[in-house]
């Protein structure tokens, strides 16, 4: 499928083989990932032929239902998996061509990761964990103990320097993975899917301490979630994955306002676009060009009316959205958002009916 009146082509964002990032001239990109793909056996592709590249000091999230890939590809690039063809550059520097038969070990690609479980050495303490990294690579001890010491300060858990992990909470403990990781000032930072171990509160924290870092420090960064929040809040460019293959890659507002397929739209925002055929949108007082089309509304622009006003349906629930209401509504099998400045007078089995915008938001060929 395709848009009606598509956005400029994923070239545009995405490398053909070289490290320049086209969207900024004479410029070093922070990394580029030029079809790359994965087997693990028969004709299946985990990864399957992904293009990209962002510039040093962006935010890239790969983003992308459970299974679809994004982790696999965080762990080649990371030098943990190994790609069955393509090329990764990280700073302008190759790490990885099948063709050439060049695969650099981790240790050489100046590339951090945080995984999910923190994986913190739980005998040692704080500044011990931040340290051994460094340990490891044959920093001197003078050396070491003013990059922990300064991490530390930047991460504010300088103060924590003496306990155990098992004596922080949460935040804490991935603070602490992240400052073991900074320490070693990797050229890329790498995280998987870094806040899924924590509360609600905490998430938002966190995220607000990720955007801080990102933009005090500069880093170039990857990082996988399935989390809405997560990617709109953070990145600069996201990669949406599906079943191996990247399906759209731009920039958050790109992503919101011109999603380049119906699952992209489906996926992306919360909440979604709300996706129907274009018998059902007329049915709801939309007009829809192509009788063959598929139609994707914004939950905003979707009004609750009269029973044969439009689509009927059963109200299923409703919440608070910030300053609007979301109410969730059961039309033929589907579930379809709409959101409201203000409560609407309805409860949980209600019948209700959504009446859509004259004209879409988009229309997709099929």
């Amino acid at each position: 499928m395709e848009l009606v009146n598509p956005p400029a082509d994923l070239a545009a964002h995405a490398t053909a083989g070289d490290p320049i990032d086209p969207a900024v001239p004479g410029a070093i990109a922070g990394l580029s990932v030029t079809a790359v793909s994965k087997r693990f056996g028969g004709d299946a592709a985990a990864v399957d032929n992904i293009s990209l590249s962002i510039p040093r000091g962006a935010y890239l999230v790969l983003l992308g239902p459970s299974g679809c890939g994004k982790t696999t590809l965080l762990r080649m690039i990371a030098g943990l998996e190994h790609p069955t063809g393509g090329r990764i550059d990280i700073a302008g520097t190759p790490v990885v061509d099948v063709a050439a038969q060049l695969n650099e070990p981790p240790g050489r690609r100046g590339v951090g990761m945080v995984f999910q479980s923190y994986a913190l050495w739980p005998h040692m303490r704080v500044a011990d964990n931040v340290e051994w990294p460094l340990k490891v690579a044959k920093v001197s001890k003078a050396d070491r103990r003013a990059l922990v010491q300064s991490t530390l300060r930047t991460l504010g858990i300088d103060h924590l320097a003496s306990r155990f992990p098992g004596q922080l909470s949460g935040g804490q403990q991935q603070r602490v993975a992240l400052a073991r990781t900074l320490a070693a000032r990797p050229r890329l930072l790498l995280l998987d899917e870094p806040l899924s171990n924590l509360d609600a509160a905490l998430r938002q924290e966190m995220r607000g301490e990720l955007a801080r870092l990102h933009r005090t420090q500069g880093i170039t960064v990857v990082h996988v979630t399935h989390d809405q929040i997560e990617a709109l809040t953070l990145a600069t460019h996201i990669a949406v994955i599906d079943a191996g293959q990247l399906v759209q890659f731009g920039t958050p507002h790109e992503l919101l306002t011109r999603p380049a397929s119906p699952f992209v739209a489906r996926f992306v925002g919360s909440p979604p676009y709300t996706v129907v055929s274009a018998d059902m949108a007329r049915r709801a007082s939309c007009r829809v060009a192509d009788a063959t089309a598929t139609v994707a509304v914004r939950p905003e622009n979707i009004a609750l009316g009269n029973l044969g006003a439009g689509l009927d349906g059963v109200v299923l629930e409703s919440s608070p959205l910030a300053d609007r209401w979301l109410t969730q509504v059961l039309v033929e099998g589907a579930r379809i958002s709409v959101l409201s400045p203000s409560r609407p007078p309805l409860d949980p089995g209600e019948p209700t009916s959504l009446v859509f915008p004259q004209t879409a938001d988009i229309e997709f060929d099929t």
